[in-house]
């Protein structure tokens, strides 16, 4: 055994405190999830103040919102800078909600009770069983999407989550291509254009289509090269771009739902266009990866899928495509690029 081996060893947890160690990460997600509903790093933005100060505002109960809090000192969410007293920490700053990289709204949409995602997590069992989502058993409806429409409240928190995660993914998608090559470029379920925005103002010559519902493109970001279409990507898309994107789409969906959509994409396309995907790969190997438990997400709340290589050169060679190359980017998600089977 080298040196490095022994000393790898030597600071691996044991069985015990692995276990100990997932069981506790439950608790840290639900301590975190109530720091950022009663919004603790705005009351701390300018300065530290007492626990009692923070329970006045809060209206919580001042013992016991010492005792969360203490609790996420220990992993580095806030820090007590006296006795009783806290400020921030730069990972509980990432709770502000308007501040740049603000992680606020991802937190509450993933684990804050009632917003649908959280929930659906409880119900894993019934997902397992059934191959079923935990939200359709708790709030029932055909369609995670019917779930959000019902409920405009968890849907603004939804979307800013999106959007937060989207100034990560975004500039990464932006420079990890030469997307000057395609003068023409529709995104696909681009929302209010986030992905879209960023590639036109890396590429100046390019031009570009946001597709989305008519509601959603309504509200897109304003620039002078994109042109808004509304509509509904299961009966068709524009026609003709040199290139199609779609961004955290098809992982929603599970194969046959996702055969329809590529196949109505494949037909709106040239000969000589390409389709770009921006998803999570799985890897065939064990090691932790994001896109695994990202997958049991998806199989919680929302029915689709994270695949591997080899499930996406399945799924494009089902839908009339050539898997043609995977281009990793800087933020994790991978650019897959298939081209029309002649």
């Amino acid at each position: 055994m080298t040196h490095s081996t022994q000393a790898q060893a030597a600071v691996s947890p044991s069985p015990f405190e692995n276990i100990s160690g997932i069981i506790r990460g439950f608790w840290e997600s639900r301590a975190l999830a109530i720091a950022a509903e009663l919004e603790l790093a705005d009351q701390l933005a300018e300065g530290p103040l007492g626990v009692d100060v923070l329970a006045e505002r809060t209206k919580t109960h001042s013992p016991s919102l010492f005792r969360l809090m203490r609790a996420l000192e220990s992993i580095g969410v806030f820090t007590q800078v006296s006795p009783r007293v806290f400020a921030n920490t730069p990972s509980s700053a990432l709770l502000r909600r308007n501040v740049p990289g603000s992680q606020w709204a991802f937190v509450r949409a993933i684990l804050s009770t009632g917003q649908g995602q959280y929930d659906s997590w409880g119900e894993m069992l019934h997902c397992v069983q059934t191959g079923k989502t935990g939200l359709q058993k708790i709030y029932g409806g055909a369609s995670t999407w019917e779930f959000f429409n019902g409920r405009p409240e968890v849907w603004v928190i939804f979307n800013e989550a999106m959007r937060s995660a989207s100034a990560m993914i975004s500039p990464a998608v932006a420079a990890a291509y030469d997307w000057k090559k395609f003068p023409v470029i529709a995104d696909i379920g681009g929302g209010i254009g986030s992905q879209l925005v960023a590639i036109l103002d890396a590429h100046p010559s390019v031009r570009g289509i946001l597709f989305d519902q008519p509601a959603v493109v309504a509200g897109a970001i304003p620039h002078d090269r994109l042109q808004r279409v509304g509509g509904d990507f299961f009966k068709s898309v524009p026609a003709g771009a040199a290139a199609y994107t779609m961004r955290w789409i098809i992982h929603d969906w599970a194969d046959q739902e996702a055969f329809v959509i590529l196949g109505g994409i494949r037909k709106a396309m040239k000969p000589e266009s390409r389709l770009v995907l921006i998803e999570e790969i799985i890897p065939e190997t064990p090691e932790l990866t994001w896109a695994k438990w990202l997958d049991l997400h998806m199989l919680a709340v929302a029915g689709g899928r994270e695949r591997t290589t080899a499930e996406y050169k399945e799924l494009y060679a089902n839908a009339g495509f050539d898997l043609e190359q995977i281009i990793p980017t800087r933020a994790g998600s991978s650019l897959i690029i298939g081209r029309p089977r002649a």
